[in-house]
């Protein structure tokens, strides 16, 4: 995969900009706020549909524009592609794919891999667990063709058995009517929720062994690891932990934080054992009866507490818990090593190279971490880095790349 030109006009501080790329290495300068990310968030959308900044995509397009357009020439298995994305103020948004318009956006989007590294990677580790499941389920939208249809209708079931929760009295639950009805929205939501959580559990298999040596590519003499957590297996949360990571989670017993330990025990309190993780109807069963265990709760609380929509990821290092006793700097590397771990996921499934966005990362990185993470990147994908320090590009070698200067809305090759 290898992107030979990008067009952009009207396209946040852009209004007009066209780039050719020769190289598998790119690299953009220029000050904090000059628009360096702007061009990469341009690419990320391009394979995604949405931007990795802002919810909403009418955010994108110039404050003195009614339109965006983000126009690109992709090499696909060596055969050129033109993507076209129009985002207008209104928030639609109109695809086309060779200069034919396209109704699914899936069938455009699932055509690019892109994974970025960007400052905000820190909330994978250190934020709520919202965070680590838009990761894994992030992988699994790529790499799983029926993946977003299980998780939309999860989702779909969720809001109605919410709804219902929301509506429900403690005197009305002793009608039958009404525990019939929470009891098919139960099943419901048990039969979509194993699947989803089995997808998740199947990709973590793949996933944790690159993630483990690439932790310890970084961190020669440390352990780290890196386990599923299930909702069930949680206590003392709720919507503010979800939503802001305040430090209230813990998790039940020592051996959930105690790396291989918890592996091997703790899934044992819920009926799971490591010879279940692909037995979907094992995970149904679990699921369901956990869903009576704390239906009183729900109830109380109006919302459903259980199920894959707060589930989490533990990642440990020498048997801590990575969110609270990790450093900066150990937390920052975890973050690079998640996605340098997509990254053989996507080479792996797609039979193609993603495309690589480096924001700012490398420069909070010491020298010596620099070298290892590009040492491993190479010339293997096209890489496109941003930084703000001019020194930067000294300390390091980068042969082969091509450079630009961000400077005033505009962009020029960089000739220092």
């Amino acid at each position: 995969m290898y992107v030979k030109h990008i067009e952009l006009k009207n396209y946040r501080n852009y209004l007009e900009v066209n780039l050719d790329f020769k190289n598998h290495l790119i690299l953009f300068l220029g000050q904090n706020g000059s628009g360096k990310t702007n061009l990469l968030e341009s690419i990320y959308y391009l394979a995604n549909g949405r931007s990795h900044r802002v919810a909403s995509s009418s955010d994108l397009v110039n404050f003195k524009s009614d339109y965006a357009i983000i126009r690109a020439i992709i090499e696909i298995e060596n055969k050129e592609n033109l993507f076209e994305i129009q985002i207008h103020k209104d928030g639609a948004v109109k695809l086309r794919f060779n200069k034919l318009y396209i109704k699914n956006k899936q069938n455009m989007f699932k055509k690019l891999a892109v994974v970025i590294f960007s400052p905000d990677d820190l909330s994978m580790i250190k934020s709520s667990p919202s965070f680590r499941r838009e990761y894994i389920d992030g992988i699994l939208a790529k790499v799983q063709n029926d993946f977003y249809n299980i998780k939309s209708r999860y989702q779909k079931i969720l809001i109605q058995r919410n709804s219902l929760l929301k509506s429900a009295s403690n005197n009305s639950l002793d009608k039958l009517c009404v525990k019939n009805t929470f009891e098919t929205w139960d099943e419901n939501l048990a039969k979509e929720g194993s699947k989803l959580i089995k997808a998740r559990i199947n990709l973590l298999q793949s996933l944790k062994p690159k993630f483990l040596r690439y932790m310890n590519y970084f961190f020669k003499d440390s352990k780290a690891s890196l386990n599923y957590v299930f909702s069930w297996e949680r206590v003392n949360f709720g919507d503010e932990d979800e939503k802001s990571g305040n430090d209230n989670l813990i998790y039940l017993s020592k051996e959930n934080i105690s790396g291989e330990d918890r592996s091997k025990n703790s899934l044992t309190k819920t009926g799971l054992t490591n010879d279940s993780f692909n037995n979907k109807e094992i995970i149904y069963n679990v699921f369901k009866e956990k869903l009576n265990y704390y239906f009183k709760k729900d109830i109380g609380v109006k919302s459903s507490t259980i199920g894959p929509h707060r589930d989490d990821l533990l990642i440990t290092l020498d048997n801590k818990d990575l969110r609270y006793f990790g450093s900066q700097g150990q937390q920052r590397i975890a973050a690079i090593c998640l996605r340098l771990a997509e990254i053989e996921i996507l080479v792996e499934r797609i039979n193609d190279k993603p495309l690589l966005l480096l924001d700012d990362v490398l420069s909070e990185l010491d020298i010596e971490r620099k070298k290892l993470l590009l040492n491993l990147i190479k010339n293997n994908f096209q890489t496109f880095i941003t930084t703000a320090n001019y020194d930067y590009i000294n300390d390091i070698e980068l042969k082969n790349c091509q450079k630009f200067f961000v400077e005033d809305n505009s962009i020029k090759l960089f000739k220092k």
